[in-house]
């Protein structure tokens, strides 16, 4: 299907609308994520023995990784957002690389997909349209040949009260 259809275009007025690039990211078998490319750094493959992990953590920081001499912390996306957690045999984790605030965070997931050109004043709010836990890390939702799309929020991803040590 075509996308600048599906978005209500007519061709050939695609260019003159403000159309992003968005990295997409499959989360689970039902759920795709998008970011900004812009909010993304780079994207990495870290195998698990590159990991340092770290005590009294919750389990959705998988840990630390040094990629060109700086440390990331390495989340597990998909568990913090409230889908199946990221399997422990895996070879390889895909991870995102983002920067927020100065501080480098990378976003494992199950795969990159790809990059989607979507029109960011067609993000639509994600209340009712997704589950109440998911709301306060999204900027939005996007339907995109049938299929609903979360926007991400990094800035929310990396500030979230899930991802600070457990007190024991």
């Amino acid at each position: 299907m075509n996308s600048s259809l599906l978005l209500g275009l007519t061709p050939g007025s695609l260019a003159t609308q403000s159309v992003q690039s968005y990295l997409r990211l499959r989360l689970s078998d039902v759920a795709i994520a998008v970011i900004p490319t812009i909010e993304a750094q780079e994207v990495v493959m870290v195998n698990p023995h590159q990991l340092t992990l770290m005590p009294n953590m919750p389990s959705t920081v998988l840990g630390l990784f040094n990629h060109r001499n700086r440390v990331v912390w390495m989340i597990d996306l998909p568990q913090l957002l409230g889908f199946p957690a990221l399997s422990f045999d895996l070879r390889q984790y895909a991870v995102v690389v983002i920067q927020v605030a100065g501080q480098l965070l990378g976003l494992a997931i199950q795969q990159v997909e790809g990059l989607s050109r979507l029109d960011p004043s067609s993000i639509q709010s994600p209340v009712g349209a997704v589950e109440a836990s998911l709301v306060p890390y999204l900027r939005g939702c996007y339907l995109y040949d049938q299929e609903l799309l979360l926007v991400l929020d990094s800035a929310a991803i990396a500030n979230s009260n899930n991802l600070k040590p457990q007190v024991t």
